[in-house]
């Protein structure tokens, strides 16, 4: 005889199938199977057969069912047997395919724990291959599903897991286990073994960049949906991909319980290098084999933040700066700078960009944010020091002059293709050390100026977003359904924030913590006096981040952009500008070129310019008797002045 309930109700006599008829019977018999081999109360049944809902008459009910069961069952009904209090049923370990599973997943489970990991794979494929889909998939009683068949689900999802680490030690088909983790980790986001398994797959097929992604991404699933950060095992994994560890356990080591993603038996990295070993790794590609000294390892570093995933427009910078990185047969390294006013989405640009193209760089992608407009902008000397350490140099072997440290990152980029990604840079001064000079690498750089002395790089100014852009990513951002119900109203916001990404982003974040706002009302809000009042949320404030360009002005060009942004209507000529300045003509058109190459005027003609509403705002601000209380104190260095009045 043969009983199944992975899947459909199953009752096999002698090679033929049984059927089992009624609703009721079949729950009766579910629950008898369940619970096999010990007693079931009559109060358990008669829940499990009514469905939480008994009659008054149930005992009685009941025995009827069991007296109808014992003879759909044939002569195997007299294995149900009446008990003190209830019934139970008399099943073999090898007739029920749930205790054949629960033997096999033991078995499989302890081999693995065991490092037999041929035998584990075969012990837990035998297993899962008794499902015939979800427990009890056919027996209609919510009680059984709520309360039997989840741990069912529980075990199987168990045996799954350790499925896949087996199969990840005997070094399996890498890209079907990917597959197969993905869908698994989409339909249970809260297993962070399964996100382990994953990470762990991606990284022993030299795909550390998409690992790191996994984790962040993973780490906002569970901190938004679940209110919990990552355990320690993912942390730590999370923490070797990002330093180019192998896995922290030697395949000998005893475990008490079954070994996790982050405890799989590593062979040699891929990417250790000559110094460290004597010998080339097999299959090293030839460009990783360099040395800072004895145990430096090149390791495959990734530091791009996560893609946004509600990233709109663009499309024609995308596809340039795509074709360019990817073009074959380069003689120098290719730079980029995108440059553009403040919240315009350079650094979003930037990034998008680095992930659309990082398998084209497979020995890695830095990036580092050097902070134009902080009191004290990232160090070359720091920030190459921290590229080192991501390369693989120890801590102990980095060069401490800032030549030093040029010369060895550029021997490390010799001959690979890595990304570096600069952004926020305030100068070429700053910004020349940090590029790369072998033709197989590339440089993105972003910065609120057009850094138009760096000769050899593609000059790329960012506008703002087209009106269908802007209302593209309102609905993405706050929703369609809400933005569909307001289209007037979102055209209103699209319009006082004048297309900038930064100003609509704030919008839809204070929409998505007032859910009882409309998109109406925030309209209202965005008033002249109060706009930039209003485009502030969290540690987003487009006011801030003007007042950063503003501050990098030398004296002279801060007193010109006061005087020419609060123009009528922020329009003007060189000659109208010179004539608002008292300047003569050539000074004014000096001046009004350097708030051009710090975009805090625009100019679409020659000798025509102009000064967006955002920064006219800002700039109203600054002219008002009182000041305002955010940007009263703006000092201006005085060291960078150029004075001309």
């Amino acid at each position: 005889m043969e009983f199944g309930i992975l899947g459909p109700l199953l009752v096999r006599d002698g090679g033929q199938t049984r059927a089992v008829p009624g609703r009721r019977q079949r729950a009766l018999l579910a629950a008898l199977l369940i619970r096999h081999g010990q007693p079931t109360s009559a109060d358990f049944l008669a829940e499990a057969v009514w469905d939480g809902q008994p009659p008054r008459s149930a005992s009685a009910a009941l025995r009827n069912y069991v007296m109808r069961l014992r003879n759909a069952l044939g002569e195997s009904g007299k294995r149900i047997r009446t008990t003190a209090g209830g019934y139970l049923i008399d099943v073999d370990d090898q007739e029920l395919d749930v205790q054949r599973f629960t033997l096999l997943r033991k078995q499989g489970v302890s081999a693995l724990r065991h490092q037999d990991f041929e035998r584990a794979a075969t012990l837990l494929d035998e297993a899962l291959g008794l499902w015939r889909g979800s427990a009890l998939e056919d027996i209609p009683s919510d009680v059984l599903h709520r309360e039997e068949a989840r741990w069912l689900a529980e075990a199987r999802l168990d045996a799954l897991e350790a499925r896949t680490e087996a199969r990840l030690c005997l070094n399996g088909d890498a890209d079907a286990l990917i597959a197969e983790l993905r869908a698994r980790t989409a339909e249970h986001p809260e297993r962070e073994r399964l996100w382990g398994l994953l990470m762990t797959a991606l990284y022993r097929g030299g795909r550390q960049c998409e690992a790191l992604t996994v984790y962040q991404r993973m780490r906002q699933t569970l901190v938004e949906e679940i209110g919990v950060e990552p355990g320690r095992e993912l942390r730590e994994i999370h923490r070797r991909v990002l330093r180019g560890e192998p896995d922290p356990y030697g395949p000998t080591k005893a475990r008490s319980e079954p070994i996790s993603a982050v405890s799989v038996p590593a062979t040699r990295p891929a990417r250790e290098s000559v110094a460290a070993t004597g010998q080339p790794t097999a299959g090293e590609p030839a460009t990783a084999r360099v040395s800072a000294g004895p145990g430096t390892v090149a390791v495959t570093p990734c530091q791009l933040p996560s893609p946004l995933p509600e990233f709109t427009g663009r499309e024609e910078q995308v596809s340039l700066l795509v074709d360019r990185l990817t073009a074959a047969n380069r003689l120098a390294p290719f730079v980029a700078v995108i440059s553009g006013q403040p919240g315009v989405g350079k650094s979003a640009l930037a990034d998008q960009v680095a992930h659309a193209v990082r398998t084209e760089f497979p020995d890695g992608t830095l990036r580092a944010d050097l902070h134009a407009t902080a009191e004290q902008p990232a160090a070359p000397a720091a920030v190459l020091g921290a590229f080192l350490l991501a390369l693989g140099v120890p801590a102990e072997r980095l060069p401490v002059g800032l030549d030093e440290r040029v010369s060895l990152y550029r021997s490390l980029l010799t001959g690979r293709r890595v990304l570096v990604v600069l952004d926020d840079a305030r100068d070429i001064a700053q910004l020349r050390p940090l590029l790369p000079s072998d033709p197989g690498c590339a440089a993105l750089v972003t910065s609120r100026h057009r850094l138009p002395d760096l000769l050899e790089a593609l000059p790329l100014g960012l506008d703002v977003l087209t009106v269908p852009e802007a209302e593209r990513l309102m609905h993405r951002l706050v929703g369609s359904p809400r933005v569909a119900a307001e289209p007037q109203a979102v055209a209103r916001i699209v319009d006082a924030c004048g297309r900038l990404p930064l100003a609509l982003r704030i919008c839809a974040a204070r929409l998505g913590a007032r859910p009882a706002w409309s998109i109406g009302y925030l309209a209202d809000r965005l008033t002249d006096e109060l706009l930039l009042d209003e485009l502030r949320v969290g540690s987003l404030d487009l006011r801030a981040r003007v007042a950063a360009s503003y501050r990098a002005l030398d004296p002279s060009a801060a007193w010109a952009f006061r005087v020419l942004a609060t123009a009528a209507d922020g329009r003007f000529s060189s000659a109208q500008a010179a004539r608002a300045m008292n300047l003569p003509l050539l000074v004014a058109e000096e001046v009004l070129e350097r708030l051009v190459d710090a975009h805090l005027l625009v100019t679409d003609t020659p000798g025509s310019y102009s000064c967006p509403a955002l920064l006219r705002a800002f700039a109203r601000e600054l002219s008002h008797p009182q000041g305002h209380p955010r940007v009263r104190v703006l000092p201006v260095p005085a060291a960078r002045a150029r004075i001309w009045l």
